[in-house]
């Protein structure tokens, strides 16, 4: 199992929950388990062709690139919304 931090511009769509325990084995794989759990963020954090644009994710320290990402058990995965501006 991994614990996802959801951020708090998606908490609304969680009930306020900030934490969600999900399972699988590949970043693909948890997101799923996240969607399963709370279905409101089915397409708010990746779609069919991977993480959205708007979203930024680390598997412990370390930013996945994509969906396919490994997802160690006990991971913490983090959801953050990507920052840009200039």
């Amino acid at each position: 199992m991994a614990t996802v931090h959801i951020p708090a511009l998606l908490r609304p769509l969680t009930g306020g929950a900030s934490l969600v325990e999900a399972a699988g084995s590949t970043l693909r794989d948890v997101i799923a388990d996240v969607v399963r759990q709370q279905p409101a963020l089915a397409g708010r954090i990746a779609d069919a062709h991977g993480i959205l644009p708007e979203i930024m994710i680390a598997i412990g320290d370390t930013e996945a690139m994509h969906v396919d990402a490994p997802v160690p058990d006990g991971a913490e995965v983090w959801v953050l919304p990507a920052l840009a501006g200039g």
